[in-house]
């Protein structure tokens, strides 16, 4: 996770390696000792370093900037395997240091369309862009949170934002009289 808050300044947004480096710096040259001045393992940067100090000193800000992590929000089903090893590997690489380990958790259930799980493949899947222009912003907002929250799978009701129109216009109409 760490590697991620350098990635776009080593590899601009291509995975492969193939395209633009931002900074000019080749992978071979990223070594142990540079990643460990980078995450704050250490002090200084190598000696033998052909990567220029300004761009040594750009990577590890960014990696400041973004750590430690505060929160790390995922799904429940990786609690078992990758939340796990987030921890793990946090504390073995920065044993010393607690105060880069993750800050923070939260963990949700899954979301389900009407009494059922989404999958593009049952045609029920529903972005929030999609929500929000078929029901408003608004209405989106309160049927979300009708679909419930923590550890449970959320259900969102069509039903639910459909009525939530009507109460928001009903509302709307109240207050300006």
């Amino acid at each position: 996770m760490a590697y991620y808050t350098i990635a776009h300044l080593l590899q601009g947004g291509v995975l492969d390696g193939s395209g633009n480096h931002p900074l000019g710096i080749d992978a071979e040259q990223m070594t142990d000792a540079v990643f460990d001045y980078i995450f704050d393992l250490a002090s200084e940067p190598p000696a033998d370093c052909a990567i220029s100090r300004e761009s040594l000193d750009k990577l590890k800000r960014e990696f400041n900037y973004w750590y430690p992590m505060s929160l790390r929000c995922s799904g429940k089903d990786l609690i078992p395997n990758h939340l796990t090893m987030c921890l793990y590997s946090h504390a073995a690489i920065w044993e010393d240091r607690p105060d880069l380990w993750p800050q923070a958790f939260f963990t949700n259930g899954h979301v389900m369309v009407d009494d059922e799980k989404m999958s593009k493949s049952r045609g029920n899947f529903l972005t929030l862009d999609q929500a929000c222009g078929e029901f408003s912003a608004d209405a989106t907002r309160l049927a979300l949170a009708d679909a419930g929250d923590g550890l449970e799978n959320a259900n969102f009701k069509r039903k639910t934002a459909n009525d939530s129109i009507l109460s928001l216009t009903t509302f709307d109409n109240w207050a300006t009289e």
